[in-house]
């Protein structure tokens, strides 16, 4: 067992067994002076001046502790860099015109298949062990950098490879319609992911795909994730990242797990997806490494009653792991308040991957946990620039990454 003894405060959603949404995603529970004692991967007890014999105690006086962090939406496994790009978007290139000249994801997967397993498993490591230094204690990750079966099973291979080292937990996604590959017809391509989905199906739980305008279009989009329903996957949608392209509307029709991006949705499509019982996973750190404004409209979507998560989209074109930093940019850029921002980066981002049992610090739950050096939570947001976990638990054992 494991006694953590003299927090100045415990902060945390409250338990629940589907996602919060409207105010109540502003509503956290703030323990005084508490102690948790956590035995095997589980929370055992919370309370004041907690005495446990033969548990291992640390001292966490002066401290805060949180829920661990979820991030639900990761291209975390890749090889290669693209530095050069941030250079071009200064100069005012968007994002679909790098995209367009081979740039972009397209770069990304020529040095991804021209990278050796172990080297892939190399680069990825270092920022699978850098996220969780920041806080993140369960990670989706998708393939998507391969763009034909072998590399894309190489990806999902890392990814899974990353979720048996005893470190944090991984939920990977198999991402096959990402970009078009150079020189390959739309509807050849698009046949050929559908064929991937048997060969992919043992390594990924999930199957996402980019419906915007230069990816996929509605109709292409919908094709793809039906035939991967038909396989047992869960389903997850890239969706309105540019505008309300019609990939929320398709999100909707389709009933799935998540949609991520929405910063170009509607209140239509953003309704729509309430009532569809879809989670808007968003990611502010994307506009940000794009020098643009457009940012998801979190407080629509908040007073529209739509859960929502948030997440790095750590890839080459967004290049952070720190869910702390997406949580700064959620409330500078898009109005969220710190409560909300907590909430949306642990339990909601835990359903956001289909996990009910983390991302609150509850009796029973899974003690993923992260010790914070500030002397309040919302200093997690107001003191920006700093990784403020001292101590990362995850499944009840304190990791050193």
């Amino acid at each position: 067992m494991l006694l953590l003894r003299g927090a100045a405060e415990i902060v945390t959603p409250p338990a629940t067994s589907v996602p919060l949404f409207g105010e109540a995603m502003g509503v956290v529970e703030r323990h005084p002076n508490a102690d948790v004692l956590i035995e095997g991967e589980k929370i055992r007890a919370i309370g004041k001046n907690i005495e446990s014999e033969g548990a291992e105690v640390i001292d966490v006086k002066g401290k805060v502790i949180i829920p661990g962090f979820v991030d639900p939406h990761t291209h975390l496994v890749w090889s290669g860099s693209r530095e050069h790009e941030l250079e071009w978007k200064l100069k005012g290139r968007s994002y679909q015109e790098i995209l367009a000249d081979g740039g972009g994801i397209l770069r990304t997967v020529k040095e991804t298949r021209n990278s050796e397993e172990l080297e892939l498993q190399k680069e990825s490591l270092i920022r699978f062990k850098n996220a969780i230094r920041h806080g993140s204690t369960t990670i989706e990750i998708k393939s998507g950098y391969g763009l034909e079966e072998e590399t894309e099973l190489k990806q999902l291979r890392v990814a899974n490879w990353l979720g048996t080292l005893g470190l944090a937990d991984t939920v990977v996604t198999f991402m096959g319609a990402h970009a078009l590959p150079e020189g390959l017809d739309r509807r050849v391509y698009i046949s050929e992911v559908i064929k991937m989905l048997p060969a992919v199906s043992d390594l990924a739980d999930f199957c996402d795909v980019f419906c915007e305008e230069g990816a996929f279009t509605e109709d292409e989009s919908r094709q793809i994730l039906q035939a991967a329903l038909k396989q047992g996957f869960h389903l997850k949608i890239h969706a309105d990242e540019f505008g309300d392209t019609g990939g929320g509307r398709l999100a909707a029709e389709l009933g799935v797990v998540s949609a991520d991006h929405l910063a170009g949705s509607t209140i239509d499509t953003i309704v729509a997806l309430r009532e569809a019982g879809t989670i808007g996973v968003l990611l502010p750190g994307t506009p940000f490494a794009i020098l643009s404004d457009h940012f998801a409209p979190a407080r629509k979507m908040i007073a529209n009653n739509l859960p929502i998560a948030l997440a790095t989209d750590c890839n080459p074109n967004c290049y952070t792991e720190s869910m702390q930093l997406v949580q700064q940019l959620a409330v500078f850029r898009m109005k969220m308040t710190p409560a909300e921002a907590l909430t949306a980066s642990t339990i909601n981002s835990a359903f956001a991957i289909g996990k009910t049992d983390r991302g609150c610090i509850a009796e029973g739950w899974r003690a993923d946990l992260l010790v914070c050096d500030v002397p309040d939570y919302r200093h997690l947001t107001y003191h920006f620039g700093n990784n403020h976990v001292e101590t990362v638990i995850i499944g009840g054992k304190v990791i050193d990454a």
